[in-house]
């Protein structure tokens, strides 16, 4: 038998072809009467509900609005964009900055501006280490802030609330010193770690130097040398009797400051390019030392804070 199906495969698989075949065309004859009937039957669209009516159309409650005067942007009062008025940008070579003031030629002095650079320096960090009492397992770490005009002596785990600030750990360590010779020299330092609250981040304060963000400072003067020096950030905007002026970019080095000025009456502020009168050489400002060494005992006038 098996041998009969193996010769005769292909006949039996033309075989059942058209057995298929044969019953597709018998069952489609039989379905003819019920496609016939139902192209005979007519197809009416019921609506329910009322008949259809047009609404009526309502003319648009028109009212006149009035765009809002364009506000001045962070950069200054002369930064105005009106509503589908494109600005006018300048942008000022020597400042590397961009200006709502035509860049004329701005002037390398601030004789005639009102104001002079006295330096630019980076801001020191708001809490210094200048030393230590006590001795070992019972120290004290001596902090200075400009917030306080006293000397903090405090211990480990001391919070400082208003600096955002937590002493973590304190040590007194013999550090090597480097230097060209081929024996060692040490030093002891008396080393801080802070944890930053407003960053997240350990600060090390090292007694032997003082601690500097990198935030820029620029320091000016009335020109002519008249008034106290003031430190001013990016971004500070103060005024004299004549006129209100913004720190718009300070760069370290080489130091310059680019600061606006606006005169009552005139439209646009003037932008000048400022470099200090007698410039210093790079880090002059930044290399100035905290004591190295602090009293054993606290002397008249120091805050004893402790935990």
């Amino acid at each position: 038998m098996t041998h009969l199906l193996r010769n005769n495969f292909d006949k039996l698989l033309l075989a059942l072809a058209a057995a298929v075949l044969a019953l597709s065309g018998v069952w489609m004859w039989q379905q003819q009467a019920d496609v016939r009937r139902v192209r005979a039957q007519a197809v009416v669209a019921q609506l329910a509900g009322a008949s259809y009516e047009v609404a009526n159309l309502h003319a648009p409650d028109l009212t006149a609005a009035t765009w809002p005067k364009a506000p001045s942007q962070s950069h200054g009062r002369g930064w105005l964009y009106e509503v589908f008025t494109p600005p006018v940008i300048y942008y000022n070579t020597l400042a590397k900055s961009f200006t709502v003031t035509a860049p004329g030629m701005p002037g390398e002095s601030g004789a005639d501006f009102g104001l002079e650079l006295v330096g630019v320096k980076r801001e020191p960090y708001r809490l210094q280490l200048v030393g230590y009492v006590g001795s070992p397992g019972d120290y004290r770490a001596a902090f200075v802030s400009s917030a306080q005009p006293e000397t903090l002596l405090v211990r480990e785990g001391r919070r400082f609330a208003d600096l955002g600030l937590t002493l973590k750990s304190f040590d007194v360590k013999k550090v090597l010193v480097e230097h060209g010779d081929a024996w060692p020299v040490y030093d002891i330092a008396a080393l801080a770690v802070l944890l930053d609250d407003r960053t997240g981040a350990d600060v090390v304060l090292d007694s032997r130097a003082r601690k500097f963000t990198d935030t820029p400072l620029a320091v000016l003067q009335s020109a002519g040398g008249d008034g106290k020096p003031r430190e001013f950030h990016e971004g500070d905007t103060f005024s004299d009797d004549t006129s209100t002026y913004r720190v718009e970019r300070i760069q370290l080095d080489p130091p310059e400051v680019v600061v606006a000025r606006q005169v009552p009456g005139l439209p646009q502020p003037e932008t000048k390019v400022l470099h200090p009168a007698s410039a210093s050489k790079p880090g002059d400002q930044l290399t100035a030392q905290a004591p190295t060494q602090f009293p054993d005992r606290p002397t008249t006038g120091l805050a004893t804070n402790g935990k």
